[in-house]
């Protein structure tokens, strides 16, 4: 189970690759149609001293009650859902009174994130998942990843890693979407942000103590071992936008980054809807649509949720559910979808 969840892991961050890096001609051409490549090396080099800038970690300390709830009604029936946000201050604790009363009056809970099952899991299977997921890490040839990427973006990637991880030699020697991956953790970590949804585990957490039923939405792999096979299909070019795309970001969103753990900390929503939301995972996401099977995942886990939620709220006087905040309030999201039913939706202040 385990590994079917690194394998959707995988998939939410790109992380796949073929076996053999770019020509410096097509490293080229990546970069110049990369939504996040500068035109030149000139204006690549413009950028670097002000990504350079000290950061200093978010200054969130103590107890914070995180945002109010959305409450979606259905005649008497209602679901409770609490937005939340992977990167939060890593020096706060998290106490919503809101949140305990709510899921008290619960029958159960969803989960932002689904109940993942494979078919024919066993132990030899088990040991072959983990050797395909060790092998797309690497390039079997031993490349470095410098000779993945053009000069000026391999100097782009060179300032983040200086910055936030100069002593990583492992670094060199990973495929460009692990080793983008790699270095947005440990730039993570000097911001003062979680690396992970550490909000749902205490959610989780808390309704265990209540016993408040668990119910996350299904995922079911068909063939692991050929999904992570697919994923070696993923171009040399769109490894390179990925890597070229967590690049940028640290460049230029830390800053809002902790503005936006800020807001979620003392519950400013109206913020969080102003603040800009950039999220280097949609460029790597949207490479995996000439990889079916990890597309097909993606999208599967979100119908799944939102069919789950709308399940809950028609047979559930009351229940409560977690969804990342930003796809709470996606234009097509969630609340949009419950709106169209003709539920009422009360916004937390």
């Amino acid at each position: 189970m385990a590994l079917a969840l690194l394998m959707l892991a995988l998939a939410a961050e790109a992380a796949g690759a073929r076996p053999a890096p770019p020509s410096p001609a097509s490293s080229a051409a990546t970069s110049a149609t990369s939504a996040t490549s500068a035109s030149s090396a000139a204006a690549e080099d413009a950028t670097a001293p002000a990504a350079l800038k000290e950061l200093p970690e978010v200054d969130v300390l103590g107890e914070q009650p995180g945002p109010g709830l959305w409450k979606i009604t259905r005649g008497d029936h209602t679901l409770w859902v609490l937005g939340t946000l992977d990167h939060v201050p890593r020096h706060m604790t998290w106490h919503s009174r809101q949140v305990e009363s709510a899921l008290a009056a619960s029958e159960v809970l969803l989960p932002g994130t689904p109940a993942l099952s494979a078919a024919h899991l066993n132990p030899v299977l088990l040991v072959r998942l983990y050797v395909q997921w060790r092998g797309l890490q690497k390039d079997p040839d031993r490349t470095r990843l410098r000779d993945w990427l053009t000069p000026a973006l391999y100097a782009r990637f060179e300032a983040q890693k200086q910055r936030f991880d100069a002593r990583d030699a492992r670094i060199e020697k990973l495929r460009p979407p692990f080793a983008a991956l790699r270095l947005y953790q440990r730039a993570l970590d000097d911001s003062g942000l979680t690396r992970s949804n550490q909000v749902q585990s205490a959610v989780l957490e808390l309704a265990r103590k209540r016993h408040v039923r668990i119910e996350r939405s299904a995922l079911r792999v068909q063939d692991p071992l050929g999904t992570l096979k697919q994923a070696r299909t993923l171009s040399p070019a769109a490894e390179v936008r990925c890597l070229d795309s967590t690049v940028h970001r640290l460049e230029t969103d830390l800053p809002l980054m902790q503005r936006r753990a800020r807001a979620w900390a003392v519950g400013d929503v109206q913020q969080l809807r102003e603040l800009p939301f950039e999220d280097q995972r949609e460029t790597c996401e949207a490479e995996l649509s000439a990889v079916p099977d990890l597309r097909a995942l993606i999208d599967e886990a979100t119908r799944n949720w939102l069919q789950t939620a709308d399940a809950l709220l028609a047979q559930h006087r009351v229940s409560f559910a977690v969804l990342p905040i930003y796809q709470l309030l996606a234009a097509d999201g969630p609340l949009a979808h419950f709106r169209s039913e003709g539920d009422r939706i009360e916004v937390p202040e």
